[in-house]
């Protein structure tokens, strides 16, 4: 039996015909956290002579993650989960998605992924579509 002294219950809230493609809990990194990455990385590629980056960065694919991304505690994630980025993922985003195609394109995929990353609300460049990740902050 009902309560008849309780309050109705709230009205439905309106929807903004907008669907998120992302999994419950993942919540992108800003623009600036992801442009500080960027520029920390750079340093530390500079820093260690570039092997040494790139040594480190394989080594936490394994953490969902790269040098400045751990430093900074943010976490390389599947987009449509919320899960931890996999190593194939991981392989798919940096080798294919950052060193090949940047390569490949005298760099113009990187430029176009900045700006995807500046204007697209899951924050995402060319290579996070390529293997379905995001960055986040971590937990």
């Amino acid at each position: 039996m009902s309560d008849p002294f309780a309050s109705p219950p709230p009205p439905p809230v309106p929807s903004s015909g907008k669907t998120s493609s992302f999994g419950a809990g993942v919540v992108p990194c800003s623009n600036g956290t992801r442009f500080g990455a960027t520029l920390l990385d750079g340093l530390l590629f500079v820093v260690t002579c570039g092997i040494g980056w790139f040594i480190w960065d394989i080594v936490l694919w394994s953490q969902s993650t790269s040098p400045a991304k751990k430093m900074l505690k943010l976490r390389i994630v599947d987009s449509t989960t919320g899960a931890p980025a996999t190593m194939q993922q991981m392989l798919m985003r940096q080798v294919l998605g950052k060193y090949i195609l940047s390569s490949v394109t005298s760099g113009l995929t990187t430029l176009i992924g900045a700006i995807l990353i500046l204007v697209q609300p899951g924050r995402q460049g060319i290579w996070d579509y390529i293997a379905k990740t995001t960055v986040v902050r971590e937990g």
